[in-house]
C-alpha cells in the first residue's frame, strides 16, 4: 500500500524571491539627469543664438531672478514671488517719488511655500554674518608683535582663522546647518573639547582671549599679540630660564606692546575673539533646534517649510518610481488604470493609478496649497489627516486583499520595495509637518 506523501509547504526565500524576479521580468534602464545637467530638462524649443543646452536664456534669466530675491521662482506661486520682492527691495519716498533700494540676501530659500530662514537659525546667521564682516578685515590688519614670528606661520595661521570663519557663516545659511561641520570648525578655531560642545540653554564658553586655544589661540602666540601670561609661559616666550620680580603665579604684561599702535593690534584680536566665542555660545544654546529627530521637537514654521517644500518633492519622484517598477513587470499606465486595489481596513477599493495620482496631487498641488493659505492650523487640521490616510492607502496597496487576482508582477519584490520607499517617504513628511502643527485655538471665554 503506497503511503500519501504531503507535499512540502513553500517558505519565503528573499533570494530565491529576487532572483525569480530578475530572471522573469527585464531590468528597464533609462536615461535621467538632474540640474545641471542637459538631459534634466530638455529644451521645448529653439534655441536663441549664442546659447547653451539646459534651456539657454531662460535658465539664465531665472537664475538671476533667484539671486537677487534670494528665492526660487515659482511661476505657480505669486504670493511667495510678491513677499520675496517685498523683501528684496526697500522703497522710500524722496521728494515727491519713489526710490528703490536693493537689500541684498545672501541665501537662496529653496521652497515653494515662501518659507525662509526664520527664528533662531535666522537670529545665528545674522549676527554670524556680521561677526564674517567685522573678523575678516581685523584679520587681515593683524601684524605680529613678536620679532621672532616666522612669516610662514603668520600668513598660515591667519589664512586658516579666515577659512573657519567663513566655513561657519555659511552652514548658518544652509537648512539645515550641519551640526557635526558647525562643532568641527568651532572646535578647530577655538579649541573647544567635544565634551565642551553641548547644547544647553546656558551654555558656558571660555571667553578670555588670552586663553582660548585652537587656530587663534595658536595665531594669537604666534604673533605675540596677547595682552597678559602667566609667568611661566611668559618666560618660556622670551625663552628665559628665570624671571625676576613677581611669583610665578602671577600674570605679566606683554612686553613686546609699547605703544598705543601696538595695543590696537592687541584689542583687533579681542575683538575677533569676542565676536567667535559670542557666537559659539549663541550656537550652543540654539542647538535644540537644529537637531534632527523623528519626535516633536520645537521648530520654526519658516525654516521647517524649506524641508516640507524638499520632502513633497522627494515623494512626487518616488511616485515616479513606482510607476517606473511597475511599468519593468510589464504594468503599464493602461492596465495601472484598471488595475482595482482592495483594502483591508474597509476603505473604498481604487485603481493603482488613481492611487499614485491621488499622492502626486496632493504633494505638488493641495498640500502646498493649504500650507500657503491656513498655515500651521490647515498642516493640523488638514495636512496630517490627508496624510495618514494616504499613508495607511500606499501600506495596504501593497499586500491588499485581492492580492491573489492581481498579476504576478505585482508581487514581485522590486513593486514591494519601491512602495514600502513611498510609504517612507510619506511617513517622514507626515514627521516634519507634526513638529509645526497646531490645533485651532479655543473661543476666548468672556466674563
Amino acid at each position: 500500500m503506497r503511503e500519501a506523501t504531503e507535499m512540502p509547504k513553500h517558505t519565503f526565500n528573499p533570494v530565491l524571491e529576487s532572483a525569480v524576479d530578475l530572471t522573469a521580468y527585464p531590468v528597464l534602464t533609462e536615461e535621467i539627469g538632474y540640474p545641471p545637467s542637459p538631459v534634466s530638462r530638455p529644451p521645448s524649443g529653439p534655441q536663441s543664438p549664442g546659447s547653451t543646452g539646459g534651456g539657454g536664456l531662460g535658465l539664465t534669466v531665472a537664475s538671476a531672478v533667484s539671486d537677487v530675491l534670494g528665492w526660487k521662482a515659482n511661476a505657480a506661486d505669486p504670493k511667495g514671488f510678491l513677499g520675496a520682492l517685498t523683501q528684496a527691495f526697500s522703497l522710500t519716498e524722496v521728494e515727491g517719488h519713489i526710490e528703490s533700494k536693493w537689500n541684498q540676501r545672501t541665501y537662496t530659500v529653496q521652497t515653494d511655500l515662501a518659507g525662509g530662514i526664520t527664528g533662531a537659525q535666522a537670529s545665528l546667521y545674522t549676527r554670524a554674518k556680521d561677526a564674517q564682516e567685522q573678523c575678516l578685515p581685523l584679520l587681515d590688519g593683524l601684524y605680529p608683535l613678536n620679532p621672532d614670528a616666522d612669516p610662514e606661520y603668520v600668513k598660515a595661521l591667519r589664512e586658516m582663522a579666515k577659512s573657519q570663519i567663513v566655513e561657519i557663516v555659511k552652514q548658518f545659511a544652509v537648512v539645515p546647518p550641519s551640526i557635526l561641520r558647525v562643532n568641527t570648525y568651532f572646535q578647530i578655531l577655538l579649541g573647544v573639547t567635544p565634551a565642551n560642545m553641548k547644547f544647553t540653554p546656558n551654555p558656558t564658553v571660555d571667553a578670555n582671549p588670552d586663553t582660548i586655544a585652537g587656530t587663534l589661540g595658536d595665531l594669537r602666540d604666534v604673533y605675540g599679540i596677547w595682552f597678559q601670561k602667566p609667568a611661566w609661559q611668559f618666560g618660556r616666550l622670551l625663552k628665559h630660564e628665570e624671571i625676576p620680580g613677581p611669583p610665578l603665579s602671577s600674570l605679566q604684561n606683554n612686553p613686546f606692546s609699547n605703544s598705543v599702535d601696538d595695543e590696537e593690534d592687541i584689542t583687533n584680536f579681542r575683538v575677533i575673539s569676542d565676536y567667535m566665542t559670542g557666537l559659539l555660545q549663541s550656537w550652543l544654546a540654539n542647538g535644540q533646534f537644529f537637531q534632527l529627530s523623528e519626535g516633536k521637537l520645537p521648530a520654526f514654521l519658516g525654516t521647517q517649510l524649506i524641508l516640507i517644500s524638499r520632502q513633497f518633492s522627494v515623494i512626487v519622484e518616488t511616485v515616479n518610481e513606482v510607476r517606473f517598477t511597475l511599468d519593468s513587470v510589464f504594468i503599464g499606465p493602461n492596465e495601472r488604470q484598471q488595475l482595482l486595489i482592495q483594502f483591508k481596513s474597509g476603505l473604498p477599493s481604487m485603481y493603482l493609478e488613481d492611487i499614485l495620482r491621488e499622492i502626486e496631487s496632493f504633494v505638488s498641488d493641495e498640500g502646498p496649497r493649504l500650507i500657503r493659505d491656513g498655515g500651521r492650523i490647515a498642516i493640523f487640521n488638514n495636512l496630517q489627516p490627508v496624510m495618514r490616510t494616504l499613508i495607511t492607502m500606499i501600506r495596504e496597496a501593497r499586500n491588499p486583499a485581492n492580492i491573489g487576482l492581481l498579476p504576478e508582477g505585482y508581487r514581485t519584490p522590486r513593486v514591494r520595495n519601491s512602495m514600502d520607499d513611498l510609504r517612507v517617504q510619506l511617513e517622514q513628511l507626515e514627521i516634519l509637518a507634526r513638529q509645526v502643527s497646531i490645533p485651532v485655538p479655543p473661543p476666548s471665554q468672556i466674563g
